[in-house]
């Protein structure tokens, strides 16, 4: 009896590599995609602990498909990030582009004008 490759499940994969669209306004992409209420709780509880595929119980108090509809929307504004681990995919924060609107908002507060101010 041949092998049957195992199909993985119905997640949204993050690990095709395609080139990510540039933006003339990256910052209002990820504002965006922080003022939905499901990818706000996807954010709190991807602060805390990663997130395996699949999520057919849905993950963070959301279902399936809000888990699903919150990762694409993050995965547009850049703010989510994945592995392989096996059949399965681990989602977790995109460090780098969160540090990103760390600086920008350090700006907005003035932060950054304090050390050169006479």
């Amino acid at each position: 009896m041949e092998d049957v490759p195992k199909r993985p499940g119905k997640h949204v994969c993050l690990t095709n590599r395609k080139p990510l669209g540039i933006t003339s306004d990256p910052e209002h992409e990820a504002f965006a995609a922080l003022a939905d209420e499901d990818v706000l709780a996807m954010v709190r509880g991807l602060a805390e602990t990663e997130l395996r595929s699949s999520f057919t119980g849905g993950a963070f108090g959301l279902d399936e498909q809000a888990v699903n509809a919150a990762i694409r929307r993050m995965k547009a504004a850049g703010l989510i990030s994945s592995r392989r681990d096996g059949d399965d995919h681990v989602y977790f924060l995109n460090g780098p582009r969160f540090r990103d609107l760390v600086r920008f908002l350090e700006r907005c507060a003035g932060e950054g004008r304090a050390a050169s101010r006479p």
